[in-house]
Order: C-alpha cells, then sequence, then structure tokens
C-alpha cells in the first residue's frame, strides 16, 4: 500500500482558517462587526494559503511575517482582539502562539531536509 505523508506544517493555517470561519460564524448571528484590520488580516491569510501551494518557501516567509504583524495588532482575523501588555502596547496571544508553532513546524521540516 502506498501511504501518503502528512505534511505538519498546514496546522497553523488550518487553526487560522478556523478562527476566520468562527468568526463569520459569530459576526453573522450577532452584532459584532469587523473591522478593517480583520479584512486585511482575512486577505493575507488568503494570500498566504495561495502561496502554500504555489511555493512553500515563500508561504513560510509571507504566513511567518503575517503572524509576526498580527502579534502587534495591525492585522487580525478573529473577531475579538485579546491583547496582554501595558498601557497601548500589547501581543495578541493568538497569533503569538499561531507564529511559535509555525515556527517550531518549519524548523522541524529545515532539520529533516538538513539530514538527507
Amino acid at each position: 500500500m502506498n501511504y501518503k505523508k502528512i505534511n505538519y506544517d498546514i496546522l497553523p493555517l488550518v487553526i487560522a482558517f478556523v478562527l476566520v470561519l468562527i468568526s463569520i460564524i459569530v459576526v453573522s448571528t450577532s452584532n459584532y462587526v469587523l473591522s478593517i484590520k480583520h479584512f486585511l488580516g482575512i486577505g493575507c491569510l488568503i494570500l498566504s494559503s495561495f502561496f502554500y501551494f504555489k511555493n512553500r518557501v515563500v508561504f513560510y516567509l509571507i504566513f511567518g511575517l503575517v503572524l509576526l504583524v498580527g502579534v502587534f495588532g495591525p492585522i487580525d482575523f478573529y473577531f475579538r482582539t485579546y491583547k496582554i501588555g501595558f498601557g497601548s502596547f500589547g501581543i495578541n496571544p493568538i497569533f503569538l502562539g499561531l507564529l511559535i508553532l509555525h515556527f517550531a513546524l518549519v524548523l522541524e521540516l529545515a532539520k529533516k531536509i538538513d539530514e538527507h
């Protein structure tokens, strides 16, 4: 039997799309409103997913940059914004968790490539 190997590097992207789906459901069933930073975040997520299937190296860079920018708040794709920090400076823990997961999976993939 031929088994196709599962690529775990798509996991942060899938989690991000699940968060977008939750946001769309909540916004359509309640009185929440998405702002421009949400639409920018969703657009960047769609652009990243395009590069996942076209060029993985570009995907790793673009998605990593999207998550890095999202950590500090200019873009978002979840209907609620969570911040941890002082005063006006805050870090979005959702983006930080996705960035750490993305970074760990890319490093694991680089180690596998380096072994061969």
